[in-house]
């Protein structure tokens, strides 16, 4: 009885032993390898919120970009909001590289993420940038204590990643290549489980090439099981860009809906043409639509600008037949279906306006689906800026330049509102123009 006594005092005290640091950041890389290595084929839903700022107060010219950041950090000025966007995605992780879609599309896309995303975007928030940090011989780590600032159990650390073993890239703004840069951050880790709850990282001072002075990080972490185990996700993540201009750019983003594929579920990476969605069956797919018809089309339900983002599914019925010049058969009766997507979800503050770009992929006819190649007839598109006798806009008329390499598919509408909301009804028409095919390349 007495050695029992003893036993359970000794499995006591050694229960009260705080754990070591060393162990607890093993664990967890260890962990964090392992998880890797058994990741599931599975995706979620990332909707990002980006906020562009710009300072509306006087400040005095910067002679560096540490200046810069260390008044970005002080903040002895006040931002105001210039613009903001919002877009939807499938991300998933494959072959350690993160890789989306709009979200609910039956295709990830060819480009990058972040080509994809345009503008201030970030990746690894799922898994390449985080493992790479643990597994990276070039990082030094740092422990710092129990994390008092957040009053909870998780141990903090820090680490520093040198130029040299860094592969954390930032994209040229002007050539598009990508280009390495050390950086430094902070891990939380959850001493009992070993999880990772926070992850942050601070670049070094930017190349003059990207445009911008620094970027931050910060994404938070929870536990998710899949059928085939737990496995670490990120619930939410912001990303901040002090830009050389002085501009800043807030990147919100959350995370839901995370789903494993499985059985015959399939996913193609293979390139499609700009504007064309897949057969919603096996039916025979309508011939080509000739180029220079006159399509009139109105959204079969609203589209609020409090919720929609880029990436959201669009449908439009047909209000009016579209026959054939010469033997007037109808080519698309009225009732037929187009499905597309919401490119574009940004409203401007400085100058009060909703920019909505919207591509058309689909039409239906009968249950049989065709992609559809149409661009918007902007003809009778301005309706409030009078054109003059030769036919040119006067002055005041709206123009939305559109990205260089966008398809001709996208047509883009301004609605002009000083309120931070706008819906445009269903039922609102719009009239586009049959256009021919994108020609493929050879190679």
């Amino acid at each position: 009885m007495r050695a029992a006594l003893i036993a359970v005092a000794a499995l006591a005290i050694r229960a009260q032993t705080p754990p070591d640091p060393t162990d607890v950041l093993a664990n967890a890389r260890d962990r964090m390898v392992e998880r890797a290595k058994r990741l599931p084929n599975y995706t979620c839903v990332q909707t990002v919120d980006r906020e562009y700022f710009v300072r509306s107060t006087p400040t005095p010219p910067y002679a560096s970009c540490d200046q810069m950041s260390a008044a970005a950090h002080k903040k002895p000025y006040s931002l105001k909001v210039d613009a903001t966007d919002r877009l939807r995605l499938d991300v998933k992780v494959s072959g350690g590289e993160e890789i989306g879609s709009w979200a609910g599309a039956n295709r990830f896309d060819p480009r990058s993420i972040v080509e994809m995303a345009g503008g201030p975007f970030g990746s690894g928030q799922f898994g390449p940038l985080v493992l790479d940090v643990f597994v990276n011989i070039g990082t030094a780590f740092q422990y710092v204590g129990p994390d008092s600032q957040n009053n909870s159990a998780a141990f903090h650390y820090t680490f520093q990643v040198p130029v040299v073993a860094s592969h954390l890239m930032i994209r040229d703004a002007g050539r598009g290549s990508w280009i390495a840069t050390s950086y430094d951050g902070d891990l939380w880790i959850d001493p009992a489980s070993f999880d990772l709850r926070r992850f942050s990282v601070r670049t070094s001072e930017l190349s003059q090439e990207t445009g911008a002075c620094q970027a931050r990080m910060v994404a938070d972490y929870a536990r998710v099981r899949f059928d085939s185990g737990d496995f670490l996700v990120p619930r939410q993540s912001t990303l901040h860009f002090i830009m050389r201009d002085t501009e800043e750019t807030e990147v919100a983003s959350r995370y839901s809906s995370c789903r494993e594929y499985r059985g015959q579920s399939t996913l193609s990476f293979t390139e499609v043409a700009a504007g064309s969605a897949a057969p919603s069956n096996t039916a025979p797919a309508q011939k080509p639509l000739p180029a220079g018809r006159r399509l009139v089309l109105a959204f079969t339900s609203a589209i609020d600008t409090d919720i929609a983002a880029a990436g959201d599914v669009i449908m439009a019925k047909v209000l009016k037949p579209v026959r054939d010049n010469r033997s007037k058969e109808t080519l698309i009766p009225a009732g037929a279906t187009v499905e597309g997507r919401i490119i574009v979800m940004k409203h401007w503050l400085a100058a009060p306006a909703f920019h909505i770009a919207i591509m058309l992929e689909a039409l239906d006819i009968e249950g049989v689906s065709s992609p559809l190649y149409v661009r918007l007839d902007r003809t009778n598109e301005f309706t409030s800026e009078r054109r003059s006798s030769a036919g040119l806009l006067q002055r005041g008329a709206t123009i939305i330049l559109p990205p260089m390499g966008q398809s001709a598919s996208v047509g883009s509408f301004v609605f002009r509102t000083d309120k931070s909301r706008y819906v445009v009804p269903a039922n609102y028409e719009s009239n586009w123009l049959t256009i021919s095919p994108p020609v493929r390349a050879e190679h």
